[in-house]
Parts: structure tokens; sequence; C-alpha cells
């Protein structure tokens, strides 16, 4: 009996230990839910008065704290996808530019630029019709190249997108787009063999907010920003490493521009 009464006191005490911790994580959230907000409201006001102004259903999104990446090209990693695309029997072709052009006697090939940006014929037989079997003729004809946990998507227009996140956030312009002719898939885009790797011990974090205002201050008056996301971009080679820089994107009425986070300035159109 006394060990029932000690029983009933202890889960007494976890309910009420529960109770204030649940409270508190309640008052937290509402606490920064209300932060959240009025820094959005704030950030409103600041870009009306310059001529800004952010669409009904923008949100500021969270900082995130990310590494500082790196790529490198690899000459065997390019002969590896060359074989896993061509087979065996492949020829290999230096050219003055630094490219790499691998071909078989199907008339198969792929080219490798020194910045990372492949093209490939590949036979695929019969066109696809249905998205799903095009995504399915994508994975196969792929199938051993280093796509790093990438996802296939089709598109509208016939065509296949192949991306792959990294350190949790969007490489903007590394994808494949894989485009199916007269029993052949045409391989355009910019990728990376190898995965990058960090190049210091510490992340860096970038602030939503600040990037926002680094932007509204420098984007074309009566400019509508609709939606912001960080992510990186793959930066210019320099003796076969390709520096991978953080930038935000940013999605307005008119364009889809990038703010380089390194150098605070704004990037319009497609990143190469």
């Amino acid at each position: 009996m006394q060990w029932d009464k000690v029983k009933t006191i202890l889960l007494a005490i976890l309910l009420v230990v529960d109770s204030f911790l649940a409270w508190n994580l309640s008052q937290n959230f509402i606490a920064s839910c209300r932060r959240d907000h009025e820094v959005l409201a704030n950030v409103r006001t600041l870009l009306n008065e310059s001529g800004i102004q952010l669409a009904e259903e923008f949100s500021i999104p969270a900082g995130e704290s990310l590494p500082a990446l790196e790529a490198e090209r690899s000459i065997h990693a390019e002969e590896a996808a060359a074989a896993a695309l061509l087979g065996a029997d492949v020829e290999r072709e230096d050219l003055e530019d630094g490219s790499a052009r691998f071909a078989n006697h199907s008339g198969e090939s792929i080219l490798f630029r020194r910045d990372g940006t492949i093209e490939a014929r590949l036979e695929a037989g019969e066109t696809p019709e249905s998205s799903t079997d095009r995504e399915h003729i994508a994975e196969l004809l792929l199938a051993g190249f280093p796509t790093h946990g990438g996802v296939f998507q089709a598109a509208e227009d016939g065509s296949v997108h192949l991306t792959a996140r990294i350190a949790g956030v969007e490489l903007f312009d590394r994808s494949l787009e894989i485009c199916f002719r007269n029993g052949w898939a045409v391989v355009r885009g910019r990728w990376t063999l190898e995965l990058p790797y960090t190049t210091t011990g510490s992340n860096i974090y970038y602030d939503g907010a600040d990037a926002l205002l680094t932007y509204a201050y420098q984007a074309p008056e009566n400019t509508v920003i609709r939606k912001m996301s960080l992510g990186y971009r793959l930066g210019e080679e320099n003796a076969g490493r390709i520096p991978l820089v953080v930038c935000w994107r940013i999605q307005t009425d008119k364009d889809v521009e990038y703010l380089d986070t390194s150098k605070m300035t704004i990037l319009t159109g497609e990143i190469s």
C-alpha cells in the first residue's frame, strides 16, 4: 500500500514536469512566431519605402549554417563515367581547351569540359511517351553515372531533369537535362562527378532577412519579390577545382536572380 502511494506521487510529479515543459515549448514557439512576424512586417515597411514590394504569400526563409565546399575535376572519374555510359570499348580524345571526349563505335559519345559542363549522346531506342517511361529510361541510360542520389523528374516539354542536393540545400546550376530525339538521348548540363568536399572546419551562418535587404537595395524599383531560397552555385574553374559559392536565389515578378553572399552582388539569369 505504501508503494502504491509513492508511485502515485511520482506519476503526479512527472505529469507536472511534462505539463511545464509543454507549456514552456509552446511559449517559445509563440514568441518565435511573433518575432518572425515582426521582422517580416518591419522589412516590408523598409522595402516599400524603397519602391520594392514583397508578395502577399512571401515569408523570410530561416537562416542556415553552411560549410565552404569545393569540387575537383577527376580524370579517373570521367573515365569511369564514360565506361559506365558507353561501355568498355571507348576511345578518348583530349582537346586543346582541356576538354575530354569519349566515343564508342555505336556513335555514342560524351564530352567533359573543364568547368563541369557535360554533353552526351546516348542510344535510347524508341522515344518514351509517358513521363514515367521517360524517367525510367533516363535512369537506365545513366546507370553507373555518379548521380549522388539525384532525382529524375520529367518536364512538360518531354525532357527529364536530374538534380541533387548538397549539404541539405540545392546546388542551383548543377543539373542535367535529358532530351529524347529520334531514338537518341541528348544529355546536357553541368555536373560534379566527385562529391564536393569541405575546405574549412567551420560553417558560416547566412541570415535571410539581411540577404533580403541587401538584394532589395540593389533591385530595380517596383520589383515584387515572390520567393527566396539558399543554396550553392558552381564558381569558375581554377586549376581543376571548382568552388561552390553560397548564394540566395530570388524569384521576382520579372526574373530569377541570384545574390552572391561573398560579393553581395546580384547575378541575373543563368549561372555559368
